[in-house]
């Protein structure tokens, strides 16, 4: 059988640059503090990634740091960071079935993108998103969620991801994996990797 495969989305499947973000939000805070320290601070307290509400991140940066800005201006600035990969969509696209989408992620982000690209996420067969189950990579947790849409032993999944600790956690539950740098880098590692499973098979 092919090997399945499960793609990360920030940073793979649309790379973000978050100083977008922080261009547009720290004009609008007092002088003299750190946007970026603060956010970082607050976002995980927060527990956005783990479907807590957006608003209670920006009611801390408005307390925190006179933020000047309404709840739907904020979260426009958070989403609007995104530009699609896509080489990479036609890599997902020419992608044996069933594939899945893994991704640490948040509301504001998933609603943006289902409304800026409404083609990407219909290329999965399932969605694992850390927002919507509870949990985080590198939990192990959330690797096995992806299992149980699967259907499908550890060992025949393999995950495209851009950060080593994702990667690292996929292949100590007994994926394979390959760390993102770039698009042709991928496509090859993948190529690689799925002659390997045809040999095997």
């Amino acid at each position: 059988m092919p090997l399945i495969h499960v793609f990360d989305l920030g940073g793979v499947l649309l790379p973000f640059d978050d100083e977008r973000f922080f261009e547009r939000v720290r004009p609008r805070c007092r002088p003299g503090t750190s946007l970026r320290d603060e956010l970082a601070r607050r976002y995980d307290r927060a527990g956005v990634e783990l479907g807590k509400d957006f608003a209670s991140l920006y009611h801390g940066l408005v307390a925190d740091l006179d933020l000047d800005m309404t709840l739907e201006e904020l979260t426009r600035a958070f989403n609007d960071i995104f530009e699609p990969n896509e080489p990479m969509w036609e890599i997902v696209r020419n992608a044996p079935h069933p594939r899945f989408l893994l991704s640490n992620t948040n509301e504001p982000h998933v609603t943006w993108i289902r409304e800026q690209y409404p083609e990407l996420f219909p290329l999965f067969d399932g969605l694992v998103l850390s927002n919507e189950v509870g949990m985080r990579k590198p939990d192990p947790g959330i690797y096995h969620c992806v299992e149980s849409l699967s259907g499908a032993p550890p060992e025949e999944h393999i995950f495209i991801d851009d950060v080593e600790e994702y990667v690292e956690a996929a292949r100590a539950v007994g994926w394979q994996a390959v760390r993102f740098v770039d698009t042709e880098d991928c496509a090859r590692r993948l190529s690689e990797a799925n002659a390997r499973a045809e040999v095997l098979d």
